[in-house]
């Protein structure tokens, strides 16, 4: 294979071409010297300020060296601050609650852990003498973790009064009473909070006044001040002692002129009214036939409802004839073949039967009602 002459004038070129390996040589900047020292530079900072300021210069010497850190500024409330840096993290309410809350969940350390700690500790092998934790689901029907402070205080009467006379008695009072406290001026102040709910003889007191209609405004003639002085008494968790009897409130009526029952009633007074008859007789009238109501007469005729009529079998229960014959056991509803057969001891034997063929115990099973016909028809 010829050579060609001018390749290897060419590499003797790229060979002179190429630099020489030189030793390290050091940077140009790691040779020249660094003046800018923290003498040298407070001396500067010195002259400009002394050139800047007569008397003595406001402010640190060296800025840059005796910064202030600045500050993390944070968005959150003050409440949310409070509760970050709080090492205990319950919620305030659950803090300060009255009620004797369960305790935490915490977890018992292992047998070598004790034995490092206390040398005499022996473990139990019996479960006698230890404390019994109860389960959660009861810990608020044990003795001291329910109060009576935290016990459901309904406002209306808890015992439901039907009877016409009755109702019609605790209505006068209540239009006494509201009465009353507009007349001295305190039934703003009043009329939306609870009343005290007296003794028999205040009950007395106050259907001892007269109450008289001119033309539409009532006048009521009697010792105004008392009643209202009972009502606003600060003793509000006294309840009536004695309850009125029919016979009794049916001959209180009879005294009465029928004509009280005519006094136009405006919004506030058909509130109170509401509210002191759902106080004393238990029964709520609905705003909806509130506002249709007009006079007392009307009130009367919402709050007075028909007692629902018994059933035949509580009927035949108060009967001792009834109740004296062997073959005869009255009930309140229709007795089923389930009941039927446990009432003679057999359904037991039919429930073990119908369990070891395989048949539904109770219903259909999924089964339709033409499974015989599926399978005559060759469907199953």
């Amino acid at each position: 294979m010829p050579r060609l002459p001018h390749l290897r004038s060419l590499t003797s070129r790229l060979a002179t071409a190429t630099p020489s390996p030189t030793p390290y040589r050091t940077p140009f900047a790691a040779c020249r010297a660094i003046s800018t020292t923290r003498v040298t530079r407070g001396k500067n900072t010195e002259w400009v300020r002394g050139k800047l300021w007569k008397d003595e210069a406001p402010g640190s010497e060296d800025p840059y060296t005796q910064r202030a850190e600045p500050e993390d500024p944070s968005n959150l409330p003050e409440e949310a601050l409070r509760f970050q840096h709080r090492p205990d993290k319950t919620p305030r309410p659950v803090l300060e609650s009255r009620l004797t809350l369960p305790p935490k969940r915490t977890e018992a350390v292992s047998e070598k852990e004790v034995n490092s700690s206390d040398p005499t500790y022996v473990p139990a092998t019996e479960a006698e003498g230890l404390e019994e934790i109860g389960a959660l689901n009861t810990w608020w029907d044990q003795d001291g973790h329910w109060g009576e402070e935290s016990e459901f205080r309904g406002f209306g009467s808890p015992e439901k009064i039907v009877d016409k006379d009755v109702v019609e008695v605790y209505l006068r009072q209540a239009v006494v009473e509201a009465l009353a406290l507009r007349e001295t001026g305190a039934f703003p102040e009043w009329a939306t909070k609870k009343w005290r709910e007296g003794p028999r003889s205040e009950l007395d007191q106050v259907l001892a006044v007269d109450v008289q209609v001119q033309g539409s405004q009532p006048l009521l003639k009697g010792d105004v001040s008392a009643i209202v002085q009972n009502l606003t008494a600060e003793d509000n968790e006294m309840k009536t002692t004695e309850k009125i009897f029919p016979e009794e409130a049916r001959e209180m009526v009879k005294t009465w002129d029928a004509s009280w029952k005519n006094i136009v009633l405006d919004d506030q007074l058909k509130f109170a009214l509401r509210k002191r008859l759902y106080q004393l007789t238990g029964t709520l009238i609905a705003d909806s036939k509130l506002g249709a109501a007009c006079t007392v007469k009307h009130v009367l005729t919402l709050a007075v409802k028909k007692p629902q009529a018994k059933k035949l079998a509580e009927l035949l229960e108060t009967r001792s004839d009834i109740q004296n014959l062997g073959n005869v056991k009255v009930h309140s509803r229709k007795i089923g073949p389930i009941e039927k057969e446990t009432a003679l001891g057999r359904w037991k034997v039919i429930e073990e039967e119908l369990t070891k063929r395989g048949l539904p115990i109770t219903g259909t099973g999924g089964m339709s009602r033409n499974k015989e016909r599926d399978w005559i028809s060759g469907k199953i």
